[in-house]
């Protein structure tokens, strides 16, 4: 899967200005100098504030080459997530007299928002080809570091309970290139990533890809920099500011992705789950009822 730098919102733009109506350089301008609020307006605000007509505002995006507002407002946000730093998103956030509960809610509908996104964009073959390669996969590790580490870990966590020979690497210094240098070649690598995204991250799968691995992603935008050397990628994306963001979606897809594999594993599934319920009883590990 390819990326190139051009296809996000602003190359986009550069392509199209010569298409653009007088009213549309305009909403053009206004976007360019109000990005961040401007991607997360909805097309009457984003009119009023432009001074464009609403029929201007909905036009643009096509004329961009997108489907649709909702989806150049996406490509906006993704480039907005991509530029801020941490401590511009918490710049960003409501502030005022909001209270908690209203953020809690706030939160929820927003994490609602990015599910149903999820359940209606996600790529049905790259789903398929994704769940088959961990299947046919000798050996796997799961990949996340910073933000998207505890997505690894449950990732991981999930995943060995059903299946043997998968690993788990929540950092990317040397010793990761290692234990990549040393796994057989044609292992599975399950990148994890989000903006920011992490250049150690990156690094690492160019290092897998050159050593022959196959690298397979979970990440959030078409501008991530892990696409040139994910066969397969599956996005997972939060639309919206926040101090660190949202694991919701990705935390869904990585949950679909292990019950498939595990009701494709069938019997192998079973046997193993079996085996590590006779080990929990053995140590004890869980209290019962009668215990409690």
């Amino acid at each position: 899967m390819s990326h190139h730098a051009g296809d996000d919102v602003y190359g986009r733009l550069a392509r199209a200005r010569a298409k653009l109506t007088p009213k549309m350089v305009d909403l053009a301008a206004f976007i360019g100098a109000h990005h961040v609020q401007a991607a997360f307006m909805t097309t009457r605000e984003l009119a009023q504030a432009a001074r464009v007509s609403r029929a201007t505002v909905t036009r643009f995006p096509k004329v961009l080459g997108y489907r649709g507002f909702d989806e150049f407002r996406a490509a906006l946000q993704d480039r907005v997530s991509f530029d801020l730093s941490a401590v511009e998103h918490v710049r960003m956030l409501p502030a005022g007299d909001e209270s908690a509960l209203a953020r809690l809610r706030r939160t929820i509908a927003l994490d609602i928002e990015s599910l149903q996104s999820l359940a209606h964009t996600i790529a049905e073959r790259d789903l398929d080809r994704f769940i088959a390669a961990l299947l046919d996969a000798e050996r796997i590790a799961i990949v996340g570091v910073r933000f998207t580490s505890p997505l690894a870990w449950h990732f991981w966590y999930s995943l060995r309970k059903v299946r043997p020979n998968t690993d788990v690497f929540t950092h990317a210094d040397s010793w990761r290139f290692d234990d990549l240098r040393l796994m057989s070649e044609g292992a599975v690598i399950v990148v994890i990533t989000s903006a920011r995204y992490a250049t150690e991250l990156v690094s690492l799968a160019a290092y897998a890809v050159r050593l022959g691995h196959r690298v397979l992603a979970i990440t959030d935008s078409p501008l991530s920099p892990i696409l040139p050397y994910a066969e397969v990628a599956l996005f997972a994306r939060s639309p919206r500011l926040d101090v660190v963001g949202s694991l919701a979606a990705p935390a869904a897809l990585i949950d679909c992705v292990v019950a498939q594999v595990a009701v494709r594993l069938g019997d192998r599934a079973l046997s193993r789950l079996e085996a590590l319920e006779e080990s929990a009883a053995a140590a004890t590990a869980f209290v019962r009822p009668a215990d409690a």
